[in-house]
C-alpha cells in the first residue's frame, strides 16, 4: 500500500523518463535550480538501475554542477546584485569573510546540504576562491554525498523490493 502511494510520486519527475542521462541533466540543473536528485536517483535504483552507475552519473553530474555554478559567481557583477537583493550588506560581508578564514572546510561542509551547496559555490565564485581549492573540496563533499544518496537510496529500493502487500 505504501509503495503504491510512493511509485507515482518517484515515477513522475521528468529526469526519470530519461535513464541516467536525465540523472545527470538533473545533477547540473539542480546547481542552479534546485530540482530534487534524491528522488531521481531512488526512482531509478527502483527501477533497477546498477547502483554503481548511479552512483557515478550523480558524481559527475554534481561536481560538473558545482563548478557551472562556481563560474557563474565569478561572472561576480550580476551574482553580487542578486546576492545583494537577497542578504544585506552585513551578511554579505561576513559570507566573504568565512570564506576567506575557513575556505575549503565551508566549501566542504556547506555542499554536503542541499540548497546550501548552490550558495556556497556561487560565494566562492564571486569572490573568486582559488579553483583548485574550492574544486577539491567541493568534489570530494559530493562525491561523499552521492555515495550517501545511492548506498540509503539502495537500502530504500530493496527493503520496498521485498516488502509485499
Amino acid at each position: 500500500m505504501l509503495i503504491d502511494f510512493l511509485k507515482p510520486i518517484l515515477e513522475n519527475p521528468i529526469f526519470v523518463k530519461y535513464g541516467l542521462i536525465g540523472l545527470f541533466l538533473n545533477c547540473v540543473f539542480a546547481s542552479v535550480v534546485p530540482f530534487p536528485i534524491v528522488i531521481t536517483s531512488t526512482a531509478l535504483l527502483l527501477d533497477g538501475q546498477n547502483p554503481a552507475m548511479v552512483f557515478i552519473v550523480m558524481a559527475i553530474g554534481s561536481i560538473g554542477g558545482g563548478v557551472l555554478t562556481y563560474f557563474i559567481g565569478y561572472d561576480g557583477k550580476k551574482m553580487y546584485k542578486i546576492l545583494r537583493k537577497t542578504h544585506n550588506e552585513e551578511q554579505y560581508k561576513k559570507s566573504f569573510e568565512q570564506i576567506n578564514k575557513h575556505g575549503w572546510i565551508i566549501i566542504f561542509a556547506l555542499s554536503l546540504v542541499p540548497i546550501l551547496t548552490e550558495i556556497v559555490t556561487i560565494v566562492a565564485g564571486v569572490k573568486r576562491y582559488n579553483f583548485k581549492k574550492f574544486a577539491i573540496s567541493m568534489s570530494i563533499a559530493r562525491t561523499t554525498s552521492a555515495f550517501a544518496s545511492v548506498y540509503f537510496g539502495s537500502m530504500f529500493a530493496h527493503y520496498f523490493s521485498s516488502f509485499k502487500v
